[in-house]
């Protein structure tokens, strides 16, 4: 104990000395984000002012394509794996069949992308499947699978390479993954026979076992591309399945508190999936901590031909809340390009130390930046609030300490977090008004070595409130509650030896808090709005089942920036709740400060969805503010889509080319009626737009033997089973009955059915009723809001209220194992 005594004594004196030494230099306080006019919670928003809105830079997906220079021709980005190391990101992507070598590229900021080089040439890496590469304790470790046979273990002081082979073929399927916990655990994941794969490791190069996690697969089908990330107490994994040739290849996610091998039933759900337009065959992601340090992302392809295949590189951010993963994607439209920390430098040769205050002197050796003994160096940029800060010390001398300053204001208020290397402790000392307390706590370790520091080894801060918590190489320390300490600048620091460091950064956000500065795309693909993302004021939370909500009463107003990108009108849907009374509430809703609707929700102890349609919004940055006018009300989230006018329209199928957005099974055209056909009699066929919302649609059916037939309302993405690449030979109806995101309405010899699908199934609501083969019945559906009703013949049959509903997309008929006739498809406005 005595050894940290004295540390901490010679860490106030040095911190004396900087603090005299700050004295005539200036010092920067930090802001949030762009200004808006208006600062009142309780005051709706005009526009994001002009000056910080022409400071804002766009990206659009897809990022990397085909067509970019040094990609695999005809190849381009398939499984794109990104990691980030030393505040900087390294891509690498499969290598093309055939071809030897594995490309990468560098990046400071998830967006502009550099070529550096062929990272191995090694004999096994020709065809190389799905590269991912990971940092642990001074070396680089790749893991791929060649023309996926079997698994390698690669080797690196690089990231960019060389990467040299450390191990025999491992076997195994393809797409391996690692993941780290917390408890310094390795896990290595790979696909497996409809499921995914994990293995306990017992080094980098070692695995044993083999077993297949439970609840993690795509309908039981071909699953791979497993990833696991660890936030906030969840292990999210993240998986691909159907071929990677399909419109419909796409990605699912599972969530656990409990184990990242350990996912709880109906823990998958779809992430990813478009079918429908411009970006199509989602698939293989990975997911990395944004350059803001406070936000993730996700990096997946998309299918820009069969031919290859020929995939490009796209990005989104990921938005977590509970158990929940949700993807403010997939864009296609121009959006905002991920933040940079407030406070960066990356001390590179030549760069600018201006902005930074030192105390003590340089040192000569080691990379980056370093410092003699005894040596601070703190950034004049002072957080207000709180704030993500992360630390990389390069190296450290032998029987020295280095480590992070943070919340510095002066020598009688900050804090200091050091490595020590021969105790193999973190040393967290923290100093308010003078009086110093101290918390050691053990470095997280793995195989039972020693933590080296002739290497890199990160530290990250968050300030919450009155708590801080501390993590090394992104994996949870400890946490100190409840500390008097405020917040102010970050800085590094030398004891007893000299030490080198590497990128510092730090954000005045956490927990994902950074998204509140982002403008949401409103229009194309993704319209979601994460409620905690308001740009003013503050509000409280509520836990409520798995996720969380913002509370707000009569009079609070919640802003949001959007950006749209077409002159439109948009419709608004709200997951909401309205406490325990179930009592009703009513909202406005305000665009740049200018009323544009008033609605009612209807009282809901638990979460149910609300929807205000036609809010018009021209082409361009918008605040869009939502004010509880009456009552109180707890939002998880909105979703603000272009909507559709639905016209009334009749599909007769007196002509073969009947107007359909999508088919599959096999249909004709005989004697002016759609037929089913097919053996087995299974498939579906849409039509109409993929943004229409409320309407009413009628049919005639006429059902053969083993009845299972009816409509589809709501319906979105649409989706075949591809076995194949030539996709008429792949259209597997009987696999893929139930790829489409929307309702199914039908009736069977017994029942009249409502069920939700998203991929699968969920029987929502049945009623009994007689139904006979060859007889003609008149199927109508009303879809208004979150309701849904059912007729048969006129007669009501069903009347349900959908918590968490669908609010547009096409019509269409389907048919399971049933030969059906269907006539006189309508579709018209409510009246």
């Amino acid at each position: 104990m005595k050894k940290t005594i004295s540390i901490l004594l010679a860490s106030i004196t040095l911190l004396s000395t900087l603090a005299a030494c700050k004295s005539d230099s200036t010092e920067q306080e930090s802001t949030s984000g762009a200004t808006t006019n208006m600062d009142e919670s309780n005051t709706p928003a005009n526009k994001i002012d002009s000056t910080a809105a022409e400071e804002i830079q766009y990206y659009q997906n897809p990022i990397l394509t085909a067509n970019t220079k040094d990609a695999w021709s005809n190849y381009g980005f398939g499984d794109p794996f990104v990691m980030r190391f030393n505040g900087m990101y390294y891509l690498y992507v499969s290598t093309k069949d055939g071809n030897n070598g594995i490309k990468c590229w560098s990046s400071p900021d998830l967006i502009n992308w550099t070529y550096e080089k062929y990272c191995t040439t090694e004999k096994i890496s020709t065809g190389a499947y799905a590269p991912e590469v990971y940092y642990y304790n001074g070396k680089f470790y790749m893991y791929t699978s060649p023309g996926g046979k079997g698994h390698y273990v690669l080797e690196s002081d690089s990231p960019t390479g060389p990467f040299k082979v450390i191990t025999d073929n491992m076997g195994m399927s393809i797409d391996g993954s690692v993941f780290i916990d917390n408890d310094g655990k390795w896990y290595f994941y790979t696909a497996g026979n409809g499921n995914i794969q994990y293995y306990n490791m017992s080094s980098p190069s070692q695995m044993s076992g083999g077993s297949a996690l439970a609840n993690v697969s795509i309908n039981g089908g071909w699953t791979e591309g497993p990833m696991v990330v660890y936030h906030d107490g969840y292990y999210y994994m993240t998986y691909t399945g159907n071929h990677v040739c399909s419109e419909s290849y796409r990605i699912y996610y599972a969530a656990s508190n409990k184990s990242p091998i350990s996912y709880p039933s109906g823990a998958d759900n779809p992430l990813l999936v478009n079918t429908s337009s411009e970006m199509v065959g989602i698939g293989h992601s990975s997911t990395v901590k944004g350059p803001d340090l406070d936000s993730y992302y996700i990096v997946y392809h998309s299918l820009e031909s069969q031919n290859g295949p020929n995939r490009s590189m796209n990005i989104d951010r990921i938005v977590f809340n509970g158990d929940s993963m949700e993807i403010m994607g997939p864009t296609t439209a121009k959006q905002q390009v991920p933040d940079l920390p407030d406070v960066y430098a990356y001390f590179n040769a030549g760069d600018s130390l201006d902005g930074w205050t030192l105390s003590g002197s340089l040192g000569t050796t080691g990379s980056g930046l370093p410092l003699s003994a005894g040596s601070s160096f703190i950034s004049n940029y002072r957080f207000t609030g709180n704030y993500t800060a992360e630390y990389n010390v390069t190296s450290i001398a032998d029987g020295g300490m280095a480590g992070a300053i943070f919340s510095y204001t002066d020598a009688n208020n900050f804090g200091v977090c050091l490595f020590d290397p021969s105790s193999q402790k973190v040393i967290i000392s923290i100093t308010v008004n003078g009086e110093t307390t101290v918390k050691e706590t053990d470095m997280v370790q793995s195989f039972k070595e020693k933590v080296k520091f002739d290497c890199v080894q990160s530290i990250q801060i968050e300030k919450n409130g009155n708590d801080y918590m501390f993590y090394m190489n992104d994996h949870q320390l400890c946490r100190i509650k409840d500390s008097a300490l405020e917040s102010g600048a970050i800085g590094y620091i030398t004891q007893g030896a000299d030490a080198s460091f590497g990128f510092i950064g730090g954000t005045g956000a956490i927990g994902g808090q950074g998204a509140s500065d982002e403008y949401k795309i409103v229009s194309g693909l993704s319209g979601l709005i994460p409620a905690n993302t308001y740009t003013t004021g503050t509000f409280a939370t509520e836990k409520k089942g798995s996720v969380y909500a913002v509370v707000a009463e009569e009079g609070n107003v919640l802003n949001y920036r959007v950006l749209a990108s077409t002159t439109a009108n948009y419709d608004l849907s709200a997951e909401y709740y309205t406490g325990d009374s179930n009592s009703a509430a009513v909202i406005e809703i305000y665009v740049d400060g200018a009323l544009a609707q008033e609605y009612t929700l209807a009282g809901s102890k638990s979460f149910a969805t609300g929807i205000i349609r036609g809010i018009p919004l021209t082409k361009g940055q918008h605040t869009v503010s939502i004010k509880l006018k009456s009552g109180n009300a707890g939002f998880s989230e909105f979703n603000l889509l272009r909507g559709e006018t639905v016209k009334e329209k009749t599909y007769d199928f007196s002509k073969t080319a009947d107007g359909n957005e999508f088919s599959d099974g096999s249909w004709a055209n005989q004697s002016g009626k759609l037929v089913m056909t097919g053996d087995p009699a299974t498939g579906k066929r849409l039509y109409g737009e993929k943004n229409w919302g409320d309407y009413t649609v009628t049919v005639e059916v006429t059902p053969g033997a083993n009845i299972n037939c009816g409509l589809l309302v709501r319906a979105t993405d649409p989706g075949v089973c591809t076995l194949q690449l030539n996709k008429e030979d792949a259209n597997d109806p009987q696999t893929s009955t139930d790829w489409v995101q929307g309702y199914y309405v039908g009736i069977t010899d017994t029942n009249v059915i409502l069920a939700k699908q998203s991929y699968g199934y969920d029987a929502l609501k049945s009623a009994k009723g007689s139904f006979k083969a060859g007889t003609t019945y008149t199927l109508k559906v009303v879809c208004e809001g979150a309701n849904i009703k059912v007729y048969v013949d006129d007669q009501l049959y069903i009347d349900y209220t959908d918590s968490d509903a669908y609010m547009q997309g096409m019509v269409g008929v389907r048919t399971h194992q049933c030969a059906a006739t269907f006539d006189n498809l309508t579709v018209s406005p409510i009246q």
